[in-house]
């Protein structure tokens, strides 16, 4: 899921956003991915 995260937030901002997000704001990737997974995980 993890990858697939990845992939989605590019798609949606731009080559790189998920990454760089990590990087300044830790804690806003980590709300923002678990978001993802309770909405996407089956």
């Amino acid at each position: 899921m993890y990858e697939q995260f990845i992939e989605f937030t590019d798609q949606i901002f731009w080559e790189g956003y998920a990454e760089q997000l990590a990087k300044e704001t830790p804690e806003r990737f980590q709300f923002e991915y678990n978001d993802f997974l309770s909405t996407y995980q089956n």
